[in-house]
């Protein structure tokens, strides 16, 4: 297998990684699969992104591209990723019964969260799947395949994305983040590797959340270590960073997490610098700042947007959860406009179908309607 480092995005095949940067943590990069290694009768076909707790693919089962999450293998990593397939699974429309064949004739929009796929050929009730790489035991979910380009990649060709997109970005992440909310759980990971981002035929941006985070319950103090191991401290509430041991995570560390990623896309810059700092390097930077982020565009400033944005970093005084820092954007920008898709083919398909029986019909008619005549 491949390792990668997920500071300096090295790879490489033989499974060593060195860098001459000191604080660089190759050593410790994560093993990913490579283009052409089958997983299961899943075929890794493209990596698409590695995070703390996972790696992401492009695959193909048989002809159909999917997306693949693998667990990396660690404890924590394959818990939270069988939690969120659960969530996913419990959130997910059926893909298969009568409303679900009605629906696959009807143009949608893109969803704000993966759908979930069985994980084998045979379905089976459990949402994931465990299967032995390499003398290696995996655990990894199946998801619907979904194009884009993931948000942090997007931000280095256009560090400052039209401002209004940005906002309702922000507010279709918070619409994703709605179901957690609704449990009063906490999502708790939020950075932009993980939204993918599309283009509609409009040019609207539309966003998916490939990762539903640590979906901790709010006011729960568990899952201290899984927060050190798996979160990104750069996205991360400073509150959680200063006692991570001792502080109850509440919904707006989300507020935070998301507000970063918002004051991210007007600045043009990260509110901090992640790429080859050590966490213990970030936490401080983060924990110890004590002058506000400043967006430095005044038309922002009157429009009332940088205000929002300060009071969803704030270290005190922000907004008690996502669905309310949308509602504030809302009223500023209004709801983001409505996905048009375009129709499916077999939509076409079925109205050539209908068309051709209603002519075949209405001759048939015609020709009897004659023969009454004639007699």
């Amino acid at each position: 297998m491949h390792r990668f480092c997920e500071r300096c995005e090295r790879v490489t095949v033989d499974g060593n990684l060195w860098c001459q940067d000191p604080d660089c943590p190759a050593e410790e990069g994560f093993e990913v699969l490579g283009y052409g290694d089958f997983l299961g009768d899943l075929k890794v076909t493209k990596l698409v992104r590695v995070w703390r707790s996972a790696a992401v693919y492009e695959a193909e089962r048989g002809k159909l591209p999917v997306l693949l999450k693998v667990a990396h293998p660690t404890d924590a990593s394959v818990e939270r990723l069988k939690r969120e397939a659960a969530a996913l699974q419990s959130l997910s429309p059926a893909q298969s019964g009568p409303l679900a064949f009605v629906r696959s004739f009807l143009p949608g929009s893109r969803p704000v969260i993966p759908l979930i796929l069985p994980p084998y050929p045979s379905k089976l009730k459990r949402p994931f799947g465990e299967i032995t790489f390499r003398g290696e035991p995996r655990v990894y979910s199946v998801y619907q395949y979904a194009r884009g380009k993931i948000l942090s990649d997007m931000l280095l060709e256009n560090p400052q994305i039209w401002h209004s997109q940005a906002a309702w970005l922000i507010t279709a992440l918070a619409e994703a983040l709605r179901p957690l909310v609704a449990g009063n759980r906490c999502h708790l990971c939020l950075t932009p590797d993980i939204i993918l981002i599309d283009t509609d035929r409009h040019g609207n941006l539309r966003p998916m959340l490939l990762d539903l985070g640590l979906i901790l319950e709010a006011g729960q103090d568990g899952a201290a270590h899984d927060r050190n191991q798996l979160s990104e401290p750069a996205y991360t509430a400073p509150e959680l960073l200063v006692n991570s041991h001792d502080e109850i995570p509440t919904l707006s560390a989300d507020v935070y997490s998301l507000g970063i990623i918002y004051f991210e896309m007007l600045a043009g810059r990260p509110g901090f610098e992640s790429k080859l700092r050590r966490d213990d390097q970030l936490r401080e930077a983060v924990t110890e700042n004590r002058k506000p982020l400043s967006i430095d565009r005044p038309e922002l400033d009157q429009s009332g947007v940088t205000a929002i944005v300060e009071r969803a970093v704030a270290s005190t005084g922000r907004y008690n959860n996502v669905i309310e820092l949308a509602a504030a954007l809302t009223k500023i920008y209004s709801n983001p406009p409505p996905e048009r898709r375009p129709i499916p083919r077999r939509l076409y398909f079925l109205l050539a179908v209908v068309g051709i029986f209603l002519l075949i019909a209405a001759v048939f008619a015609a020709a009897t309607l004659l023969q009454v005549i004639a007699r």
